[in-house]
């Protein structure tokens, strides 16, 4: 490598950068005994008539009925419950739900679940307000907009999320993913109209929540947190929240697994954690669980977790800048950070291999029912998944057979 060429590469890692954005828009509260007050927070931001959204599980445990008093204490009238959100939502489910919104005469939403729930009233906010189907929306930046389209991107209904989850942080990002069943894939829509008005970050809502989803949950949040750190698109205000979030997780992730419904503390730290550590600049860890989820039904944060260690080896291997970048993440972790680049790579992949396995998680692809033979095609969606452009390290085709053989 030329000097010059050396010298771009140590800019591009540890340099001001040429440019990057930032933007953080959602109100966020945390604390105890918030959801009693969800009423009187969302009316702050335009809402009078609230369409909750959740799933059957979530309903089960009560909860929602402790969101409508909060809700109808400030004030606000709820207008209905629409809770056929699947674990793995689907573009028609969507679209159903933006329909059910009409029906009732709702002008807001409020989401209560985990990712897939609140990504499904992300996207049917969308459509409640511009029409459309899913796939119509589809894409990076599309949302209609003032001045022919290069204008501010015009608003969309009132949304407010309380997450009972802490990993997909998508109460206050501003992407939704969901899935195409009939083609097998994963739609991904992300525009800043989408960035939840309210975050509502109460303990209470993730007493329940099962140590596996716990665990799972917890290791995407930790996916979202490394990869913003070492992808190309990192950034100073990216890598703030990030890192901090590696320390709540390095501190609280096993705690909300092993004793979550006692350890209120660690709960409350994991939420923040999940809000800190989401990002849309992400990498190939993201590109080989999206095909994983689509295909054969990995549940995200699992996939994550599996490919997380084999593609940390892969990206510190690319040279010495890049590492420098995981060193960060290692000294957090408190493993070997000197020594050659691959052998911060191995202590990484090694600890969180080890972490998962804790945490009672698959740490074999072949574990989580993806076989040998659809190697091929998850290769073919990694390629084709827009985070692979971010990843560190550029990886080809041969490269992602690699790994999903090492991750398999």
């Amino acid at each position: 490598m030329e000097a010059s060429t050396e010298a771009a590469e140590a800019q591009q890692w540890a340099g001001f950068k040429d440019f990057y954005q930032s933007t953080q828009p959602t109100r966020i509260i945390a604390g105890r005994d918030l959801i009693a007050s969800a009423g009187f927070e969302f009316m702050k931001e335009g809402a009078a008539r609230v369409l909750i959204v959740t799933d059957e599980v979530i309903r089960a445990t009560g909860l929602i009925d402790k969101v409508e008093a909060g809700l109808t204490d400030g004030g606000l009238e709820v207008g209905g419950v629409f809770d056929q959100v699947p674990q793995d939502s689907a573009t028609d489910v969507v679209e159903r739900c933006a329909e059910y919104a009409k029906e009732v005469g709702a002008d807001s939403f409020i989401a209560v679940g985990g990712g897939s729930v609140i990504d499904t009233a992300k996207a049917a906010v969308l459509i409640f307000t511009h029409g459309g189907t899913v796939r119509e929306h589809e894409g990076f930046y599309l949302m209609p907009r003032a001045g022919d389209g290069m204008g501010r991107p015009e608003d969309i209904a009132p949304l407010a999320v309380i997450p009972t989850t802490a990993g997909t942080g998508s109460e206050v990002s501003m992407a939704a993913v969901v899935k195409d069943h009939e083609e097998k894939v994963k739609v991904e829509i992300a525009d800043f109209p989408l960035f939840p008005r309210l975050a509502i970050l109460d303990p209470a809502s993730t007493r329940t929540l099962p140590p596996a989803i716990a665990a799972a949950t917890g290791m995407d949040a930790m996916t979202h947190a490394i990869e913003g750190h070492t992808c190309t698109d990192w950034s100073p205000h990216l890598s703030a929240n990030v890192l901090q979030a590696l320390r709540l997780l390095r501190d609280n992730l096993e705690r909300a697994v092993t004793d979550g419904p006692n350890d209120e503390e660690a709960r409350g730290n994991m939420l923040i954690a999940a809000a800190l550590a989401i990002n849309l600049n992400l990498g190939s860890v993201h590109a080989m669980s999206h095909p994983c989820g689509a295909h054969y039904g990995v549940p995200h944060g699992v996939a994550n977790s599996i490919n997380l260690p084999h593609v940390v080896r892969y990206n510190c291997a690319g040279g010495t800048p890049i590492a420098n970048r995981f060193r960060e993440v290692a000294d957090i972790f408190d493993v070997e950070s000197g020594g050659a680049d691959e052998a911060v790579g191995d202590a990484i992949a090694t600890h969180l291999t080890e972490l998962s396995g804790r945490m009672g998680l698959p740490t074999r692809l072949s574990e989580a029912g993806v076989p040998e033979e659809g190697i091929p095609t998850l290769v073919d969606g990694a390629l084709g998944d827009g985070t692979t452009l971010l990843n560190p390290r550029e990886v080809s085709e041969e490269a992602y057979t690699e790994l999903y053989r090492a991750a398999l």
